[in-house]
């Protein structure tokens, strides 16, 4: 039996004997990965410390398009070893979705596209691919459990080294647990450090950027790794300046000052410097951006 196809002006436009097979997978796919991007995209438009999530699944498909001519060179025969790959990620998700941990359903679908991508087109398209679909988990791999732990622990180390600078800097400010009070009754505040001040949104984001940084240039293998290493860090001096600035706006100006205008623009300026002292540190290091980068 001939294939049915469609011709406009003598050219074959579809081939439904081949194309048919890729759209049913196509169509599988999105219906296997469609739960952790909704469940993610959930998490993000309600944890204000992870609205950051939506700009990466953008981000890795401009990586995929940014690196599309490199892809299509390195198309091959494809790999059964693939399959392998492809099992265990829908495994995790089988177990994911058994057990109630959703984001394991999301951490599944990087190695899922990577299986994929070997299984159809040979190991080295699966590493082109690799790193896009690898940096999918800094948005499909985010739980509200991370504000527990993590944040958590982000909040204690902020209130007690803004006590420390803000005492050590001159302005009177004790510290209960996560509150922060002034001494002086000239200028009375209280501070509680919430989960939205812990850094976990500055956090999160720069490790983000910091991966897709180190994508782009070359370096030891020791200064890249230190370099992702250093945002903590960076992140814990800068959130920790921030709000000690916070503290010092509210001594001169009042608690209503430093809570209104400077308290949102306190964020981005610090964030903005925790992201130059990242650049900063790589340069250090040895890493600069890769020729392939440079080169037009």
């Amino acid at each position: 039996m001939q294939a049915v196809s469609l011709r406009f002006g003598g050219l074959r436009a579809f081939d439904w004997r081949i194309l048919g097979p890729r759209f049913a997978l196509a169509l599988a796919l999105v219906v296997v990965v469609w739960p952790a991007f909704a469940h993610a995209a959930e998490v993000w438009r309600t944890d204000e410390e992870f609205n950051y999530g939506f700009l990466i699944p953008p981000m890795a498909a401009a990586i995929t398009w940014w690196r599309r001519h490199e892809l299509s060179r390195s198309v091959g025969p494809g790999r059964t070893a693939g399959l392998a790959i492809i099992v265990v990620a829908l495994a995790m998700m089988l177990v994911s979705r058994r057990i109630g941990i959703n984001v394991l359903a999301g951490v599944a679908v990087s190695p899922l596209f990577v299986g994929i991508a070997v299984y159809l087109w040979g190991w080295g398209a699966g590493r082109v691919l690799a790193f896009p679909s690898g940096f999918l988990v800094f948005g499909l791999g985010l739980y509200r459990g991370l504000l527990n732990s993590l944040g958590f622990a982000l909040q204690e180390v902020t209130a007690t080294g803004s006590a420390w600078l803000s005492s050590t800097l001159g302005l009177g400010v004790a510290r209960e647990g996560l509150a922060l009070y002034s001494t002086s009754p000239e200028s009375p505040f209280a501070f509680v450090v919430a989960q939205a001040c812990s850094g976990m949104n500055s956090l999160l984001s720069l490790l983000a950027l910091a991966a897709l940084w180190i994508y782009v240039t070359r370096g030891p293998l020791r200064g890249r790794a230190a370099t992702m290493l250093s945002v903590l860090p960076l992140v814990v001096v800068a959130n920790t300046a921030r709000v000690t600035l916070v503290l010092f706006v509210a001594s001169w100006w009042g608690q209503d000052a430093a809570i209104g205008f400077f308290h949102g623009l306190s964020s981005l300026v610090l964030f903005g410097l925790a992201l130059g002292g990242l650049l900063v540190v790589s340069r250090i290091l040895g890493c600069k951006l890769a020729p392939f980068v440079t080169s037009s």
